[in-house]
């Protein structure tokens, strides 16, 4: 049984307790395009207290009015029918309870996306979605110069659902989201991150044409370089990298091992001597192929590593420990890197007698 038949059955219950309820949003759209699902959204106006009563749910813990249904061990976010007032900072608006769905499709963004279907299969279309559909195309709801100001997101999702289902983006759609590109500067940066990487990974590469064809990241410049440093091939997690090592700068706040990991893969290129090469073959290894991205002689330091008359400090024939031992503070770990350095250059054998000769002459 899928998404939208189990969906189907919290609408008869619901329905059943005399209230209206609608599957919304993506699940219903997928359906019409034969696109398997992994989200379900519902929408009621049943009050949220209520449906506490006759569900297990999870509180989302939001201002939107909206909890999480368990379900046969499956998810579906329900939200009250509402209507959205005042935006404010472009993005989050205040909102007001409402009892009919045809109130709430209005706050919603794009015409496939307000598409609802009742307990019975029945679709509501208010909007002519399903005709966009068939035209494969991405239409705002109503004005869409007001829906990009009221949420300046709309047009990052817009692209990303042209990118996702390979839709062509309506014209005058598309002319106000040129029109209103300087807003996307007032998102977050996480928000940002999120549709970067889904316009990224999508199936096409619709999404990214559209932003490069008409500047669409102008305003966001980290985002634009960012986007024309990478492409899908490369791990979602190395991005960050892949930036930092052509603009030594981030795009967005890196944490504490991202900031580490930049740094040591920086000085990986920079250098091939073997004592930086001997410390760090752990993140050399496991991003070689940035490395070679960059023009890092993969064969040569494979060769050298394989070389190595030590693949680790307790290969050392006299311990850290012992090394140590013959010296004061600081010299202490001076005296290793100075032992290992001389052992990895072939300088020094690696014996127990000629490591104390060494460290003692």
């Amino acid at each position: 049984m899928d998404l939208i038949e189990i969906g189907k059955e919290i609408l008869k219950k619901i329905n059943s307790l005399g209230y209206t309820a609608y599957i919304v949003g993506g699940a219903v759209r997928d359906y019409l395009l034969n696109i398997s699902s992994n989200d379900c959204d519902l929408t009621t106006n049943m009050p949220l207290d209520l449906i506490k009563n006759h569900f297990k749910v999870l509180d989302n813990g939001s201002d939107y009015e909206s909890v999480t249904i368990l379900y046969k061990e499956y998810s579906f976010e329900i939200t009250h029918f509402r209507r959205d007032m005042e935006y404010m900072d472009h993005r989050h608006p205040k909102v007001m309870l409402v009892d009919n769905y045809l109130e709430d499709s209005k706050r919603r963004d794009f015409t496939i996306n307000a598409l609802a279907m009742d307990s019975s299969g029945e679709i509501l279309d208010f909007y002519d979605g399903i005709k966009d559909l068939k035209e494969k195309q991405i239409k705002a709801i109503g004005d869409p110069f007001l829906r990009f100001t009221e949420d300046a997101l709309r047009i990052l999702r817009g692209l990303y659902f042209s990118s996702k289902l390979d839709f062509e983006i309506e014209s005058n759609t598309l002319f106000a989201m040129v029109d209103k590109k300087e807003l996307l500067a007032l998102l977050s940066t996480e928000r940002l991150y999120q549709y970067f990487i889904k316009i990224l990974y999508a199936d096409t590469d619709r999404g990214i044409r559209y932003i490069n064809e008409l500047n669409l990241f102008q305003y966001i410049p980290k985002f634009k370089r960012w986007l024309n440093l990478v492409d899908k091939n490369m791990k979602q997690e190395d991005l960050i990298y892949y930036y930092y090592l052509h603009k030594h700068d981030y795009p967005m706040l890196p944490t504490k091992e991202q900031a580490k990991i930049s740094n040591i893969l920086d000085t990986l290129l920079k250098t091939d001597d073997s004592y930086t090469l001997y410390k760090n073959k752990d993140y050399y290894f496991k991003f070689k192929d940035i490395l070679k991205h960059f023009g890092c002689d993969i064969i040569g330091r494979d060769k050298k590593i394989e070389a190595f008359p030590i693949l680790s400090d307790k290969d050392l024939s006299l311990s850290k420990e012992e090394i140590a031992s013959y010296f004061d503070g600081k010299d202490k770990a001076l005296a290793i890197e100075n032992v290992i350095r001389a052992i990895l250059n072939n300088e020094l054998e690696n014996d127990k007698e000629a490591i104390k000769k060494f460290i003692l002459k």
